[in-house]
């Protein structure tokens, strides 16, 4: 009995510990390569080998990572849920390298100091533009000195009048200066974007698939697209677009299909329109 009572509470009421089956050996035990859960599922085989052997580091983004860890495990036929808590906890074990580094900032020494410069530098700046205003306020408001008077006035001097001009053209009209020409009305050179023209993409999906888009110079926005997804959306410079599984999605530029991107699971970058094209682009 007193052996019974010495066991400490912590060991008895220790939960067991959740282990990851071999993966590799399953999928053999099953009769399947991974050639074979490729077929299946259309995931990469260096996504595939990195899910089998725990190399969490070699997928990519969560967003996608999760469902490769799902296919992978419905296509061998083991549960899921100890592969997903692995690599959850891979990816807790990166956040406290993020706050070390955040923590070595050197903010309290030097805050101060570099609030007092910043605070200088903007009171002279303002202080030089209010001299500034005031000088071309007084210069503006001055009125201009009178020519001084002579002791005794003298006649005015009589001018010739001046011989008759011939009409000038209305070509030569618009010239003022030599080398200086004032444009006709309507000749304002517009932007393509100012003259209306607009550049028109059209987004399929086949299979899942992360994609994200920014146009033009406005903030980027990302989208995990479902097969038989469909997005149309407009420009008036550029599309830059990052895709995250190239063989998964159709694309269709100024109504013209691009074809092929790439492969199944392939991540690719890139521009429309390209660089060089007719149009320039920022």
């Amino acid at each position: 009995m007193d052996e019974k009572n010495d066991i400490p509470a912590a060991e008895s009421a220790s939960p067991p510990q959740e282990t990851v089956p071999n993966l590799k050996a399953l999928r053999e035990a099953s009769g399947l390569s991974l050639p074979d859960i490729f077929e299946t599922t259309r995931v990469g085989l260096i996504y595939l080998a990195a899910v089998e052997s725990g190399e969490f580091n070699r997928l990519p983004p969560p967003v996608y990572a999760r469902n490769f860890i799902w296919e992978y495990a419905r296509t061998v036929g083991v549960d899921e849920k100890p592969i997903l808590n692995r690599y959850e906890k891979y990816l807790e074990s990166l956040k406290p390298t993020v706050k070390e580094t955040e923590i070595q900032k050197p903010w309290p020494e030097t805050g101060g100091r570099n609030r007092f410069l910043f605070a200088s530098l903007a009171a002279v700046i303002i202080a030089g533009a209010l001299v500034s205003a005031l000088f071309l306020y007084d210069r503006a408001g001055k009125p201009a000195s009178p020519p001084p008077v002579a002791d005794s006035p003298s006649p005015a001097p009589v001018m010739p009048e001046p011989a008759p001009t011939a009409a000038v053209p209305a070509a030569s009209a618009q010239a003022t200066t030599a080398g200086s020409v004032t444009a006709s009305p309507g000749a304002a050179i517009q932007s393509p974007a100012a003259a209306g023209k607009m550049y028109h993409l059209v987004i399929e999906a086949r299979e899942l698939t992360w994609i994200r888009i920014t146009e033009d110079r406005n903030p980027a926005y990302q989208a995990l697209l479902k097969p038989g997804d469909k997005i149309e959306r407009m420009a008036s410079d550029y599309f830059q677009l990052d895709i995250g599984n190239a063989g998964g999605i159709n694309l269709t530029f100024q109504g013209k299909s691009l074809g092929s991107l790439g492969k199944p699971g392939q991540i690719i970058h890139m521009r429309l329109p390209e660089k060089g094209s007719d149009r320039k682009t920022p």
